[in-house]
């Protein structure tokens, strides 16, 4: 695995050598790829030192100015699989302490013979997260009755429990945070402090219906003290590592990039715990009422979390520029609030229209996102699995578990921008058709066509076939459409200004031009695609029938 990744990183294979490492390595870490003795005697310090160096090509690889979004995806699923290096785990014999258990005087003898053929053997020949399985079902039985075995028996089983749990990098986020305490300065550990006691005190909030204002307000504020605390981290981790940086200061980066992508997974539990919460108080239905009796200091909290997770985004590597100007949107409009009056307009509607182009603009980013991973993964995760043998069931629980992890937290975020929008719409809507009376260009092109329905990502990829009906994912406005005779009309799932490039020269070829944007009409039109319709539009009903 070494030599795959340091001899592909710099070449044009980069993407594809980590994209096949990460699906490798974590069905090493499942199980599904066990790991046998083969006859040498590896000890676990040749995984921990094949560990630093995997760890160090993947750093240097993260911070180059040329790394695509797609290879940082992939590495930051590689990094959780990587093996601790410490001090203790690159010794000449490292994890000795299960030699002297498997030795113990008090112990019966079959349990002695037990220990070290299931686990000393096999951990100093081959280590694997299997031995960590093994460790677990001993320290089960052996604790099973509290009297049977010696109480320093059973607390050096322990230690070697959660010993091999360091090795394996699976210590929960609070145990991780602890662990690089000692390397934060005063600011960073003022930080750290702050969150701990937050997710303390949620883990420890009873569910009762008195506690549930108490447990939003509490959620928002450990979610915003998670936020301080990553960019403490990821600061900490912008510089690329040097060529004479001391072991310890590596194995001490390893730590802190585990802690960074432990608290981007704990933010999508948070948000949704936050979504459901919200949902109990009254959800969009009471964000509605508020919205229309003008007070809207019950959307700050809602407006709150939509920021923590554009801003988690941002920190995670994905267009941390175009996250951190919709923060600044969000912000912007939660700090301005709502006018009475705006110059000579109603401020509620300014105050929909303007808050609605901010979330659009963030729907559009968490779905480019959500929608990376399965563009990248399921074809490469069905060939390996071919060619290890792995069985189907894994196979499909990779792509169904594994890629679609991140689905519940952008499935909550799609959530919260549906809850905002069907808020909005009264207002927003009835904004724009006072537009649209003062303006003929917004009217679509009406006509009726019964033809073929196809989808298309963009406008440039139109399949030229037969008279089609195109749905468009997205388009920029400034494509040169050439619809020719087979294109008789467009549905676009994205609203588009009304006079731009795309919308007037398809006005100019008599192509029917529509945009939509409510999500039950957009699941119905995807379920056309390749069918015969009938599309029939007017002015005043832009989808009209379909």
């Amino acid at each position: 695995m070494c030599e795959l990744l340091v001899g592909n990183l710099e070449s044009g294979d980069r993407l594809e050598a980590l994209i096949f490492s990460a699906i490798y390595l974590k069905w090493i870490n499942t199980g599904q790829i066990p790991c046998f003795e083969d006859g040498g005697h590896p000890r676990p310090n040749r995984h921990a030192e094949i560990s630093r160096l995997i760890f160090r090509e993947l750093e240097r690889i993260y911070c180059m100015k040329d790394t695509s979004l797609q290879e940082v995806l992939s590495i930051r699923k590689i990094h959780p699989c990587l093996p601790s290096f410490k001090a203790e785990f690159t010794a000449s014999v490292p994890l000795t302490r299960i030699r002297d258990v498997a030795h113990w005087g008090d112990i019966p003898h079959d349990l002695k013979l037990q220990i070290k053929h299931t686990i000393q053997n096999k951990l100093h020949r081959n280590a694997g997260p299997e031995d960590l399985v093994a460790t677990e079902a001993m320290l089960a039985r052996i604790t099973r009755n509290p009297e049977e075995y010696s109480e320093a028996f059973v607390e050096q089983f322990k230690i070697i429990h959660h010993e091999l749990k360091d090795f394996s990098m699976l210590g929960n986020l609070t145990e991780q945070l602890e662990s690089i305490k000692e390397s934060f300065d005063d600011r960073s550990l003022s930080a750290l402090t702050l969150f701990l006691e937050c997710k303390e005190r949620l883990d420890n909030l009873e569910e009762s219906k008195d506690a549930l204002d108490k447990s939003i307000d509490l959620l928002l504020k450990t979610a915003q003290s998670l936020n301080t605390l990553r960019e403490v981290i990821v600061k900490g981790l912008e510089s690329s590592l040097r060529n004479d940086v001391p072991d310890a200061a590596i194995a001490m980066r390893q730590k802190w990039r585990l802690c960074e992508i432990g608290l981007e997974d704990y933010s999508f539990l948070l948000l949704s715990r936050f979504l459901n919460a919200l949902e109990v108080v009254g959800g969009a239905q009471q964000l509605k009422e508020n919205a229309e009796s003008k007070n809207v200091s019950s959307w700050n909290g809602p407006l709150g979390s939509l920021f923590v997770g554009i801003r988690q985004l941002g920190l995670s590597g994905w267009k941390p520029e175009e996250c951190t100007a919709i923060g600044n949107e969000l912000l912007a409009w939660k700090e301005k609030g709502l006018s009475e009056k705006e110059g000579s307009e109603d401020g509620k509607a300014v105050w929909a229209l303007r808050l609605k182009a901010t979330l659009d603009r963030s729907r559009r980013l968490t779905e480019e996102y959500s929608e990376a991973l399965p563009q990248m993964f399921p074809q490469k995760v069905e060939m390996l699995g071919k060619a290890l043998g792995i069985p189907e069931n894994s196979v499909r629980t990779y792509n169904e578990a594994e890629i679609r992890a991140g689905y519940c937290y952008f499935s909550g975020l799609k959530t919260l921008y549906a809850s905002f929008k069907s808020c909005l719409k009264h207002t927003w809507v009835s904004r724009l058709g006072r537009s649209c009376s003062r303006s003929c260009s917004w009217n679509p092109n009406p006509g009726y066509v019964i033809i073929q329905y196809m989808s298309s990502p963009t406008v440039d990829r139109w399949a030229v076939v037969k008279q089609i009906l195109c749905y468009l994912k997205g388009a920029p406005g400034d494509e040169v459409t050439a619809a020719g005779n087979n294109i008789k009309g467009v549905v676009l799932l994205q609203e588009l200004p009304h006079l731009s490039h795309l919308g007037v020269r398809a006005g100019q070829e008599k192509v029917i031009f529509v945009t939509c944007e409510d999500d039950d009409k957009i699941a119905d039109i995807q379920k056309l695609n390749g069918k015969c319709v009938r599309h029939n539009t007017t002015s005043n009903f832009p989808v009209k029938d379909l």
